[in-house]
């Protein structure tokens, strides 16, 4: 599951609601902050609207009021960009008391009377803790296993590595919590994408050339007319480099190609050019201007009608497969600085 997905589905279920008469007031303290602005932003769409603000007393008191119809999601910041902020999740009628640093950057402060802002702030208190990512996906995971029918999975969902099994049991719980709401078609949604994105990868074509297996013969004509098969450099490692005199990209990577030769070429290790030109003249100008200077260059100058394509089964040029000296692929698509580390851990230099 993409994170982008999750964390525009959070953003994507914030929007509008009716408003009561009564108010849901927050009442807090910061720390050496006199004469301080603090909003309160109710998240509506992708926007965040300011509906209330108070300054910070001589005694470091604030208090900020809305009406809320409907459980939503607002947040406190000191700049009304919103760049520093605090989370809440607003009901009809709470109290709330929150104790805070100035500038919101610090997630470990206090609040109460809110079950859903305390969990809230116990999330971000393990989540600003130093705990390896993996720690804190398992965390997170439980959190939603937890909470399920609150809002504050919305908080957890970000964090979890593998969130398909956890998007799951929070749409069941928040179909129980809050049917029928945007909130609940947020998580059916991805999980109709989750489900739409496993069967696409189920239906994507197997490589032609995996790891491990044999890389299939190739067996062409050189630019003298001499056949030269891919199997005859059997124990060497050898990079078979699909190119062409036309391809701007074949032919930015070649100098990185020559020095690699250079540097490993008594080390066994080979290249076996294949180029998908029509034109004999323009392949065999641009062996010579791009100094190529191994001897397997090979063409049977159909262009991409050639049959490498069919047999390797590549959509773009450049395109490397790297075998051993048993003729097994140890890795695909390797260029740049990819192609120069995969040779150092072959030949240790």
């Amino acid at each position: 599951m993409n994170k982008t997905l999750v964390t525009a589905l959070f953003i994507g279920f914030l929007c509008s609601h009716s408003f009561s008469q009564e108010n849901t007031v927050v009442k807090g303290k910061m720390k050496k902050a006199r004469g301080t602005m603090v909003y309160l932003n109710h998240n509506k769409g992708n926007k965040m609207v300011k509906v209330d603000s108070s300054k910070v007393n001589f005694f470091g008191n604030f208090q900020l009021s809305t009406p809320v119809e409907i459980d939503d999601f607002f947040s406190l910041s000191t700049v009304e960009n919103n760049k520093e902020t605090q989370l809440l999740i607003l009901k009809k009628e709470e109290k709330i008391k929150i104790k805070t640093s100035k500038d919101f950057k610090d997630k470990n402060y206090q609040v109460s009377g809110s079950k859903d802002n305390e969990l809230i702030q116990q999330y971000y208190s393990v989540k600003s803790s130093e705990i390896t990512k993996d720690s804190m996906s398992k965390y997170a995971f439980n959190f939603v296993k937890d909470n399920s029918k609150s809002l504050v999975v919305f908080v957890a969902l970000n964090d979890i590595i593998e969130p398909k099994e956890a998007i799951s049991i929070a749409a069941k719980g928040i179909g129980e919590s809050y049917p029928n709401t945007l909130y609940h078609s947020s998580l059916l949604t991805a999980q109709k994408q989750i489900a739409q994105a496993e069967k696409a990868k189920q239906n994507k074509p197997k490589p032609k050339t995996p790891i491990g297996s044999v890389a299939p013969e190739v067996n062409m004509p050189s630019p003298d007319g001499t056949f030269i098969t891919l199997e005859s450099l059997r124990g060497k490692y050898v990079l078979i480099d699909f190119w062409a005199s036309w391809c701007g990209p074949c032919r930015r990577e070649n100098p990185n190609v020559v020095n690699l030769y250079n540097k490993y070429k008594d080390q066994e290790f080979e290249v076996y050019s294949v180029s998908l030109d029509k034109s004999k003249a323009a392949w065999e100008g641009a062996i010579k201007k791009d100094n190529l200077t191994w001897k397997s260059h090979v063409s049977d100058l159909k262009g991409w009608g050639s049959a490498a394509t069919q047999i390797y089964g590549f959509r773009g040029i450049p395109y490397t497969v790297l075998i051993d000296k048993e003729g097994k692929v140890i890795g695909t698509r390797l260029r740049g600085p990819a192609l120069a580390s995969k040779l150092k851990e072959i030949f240790g230099n």
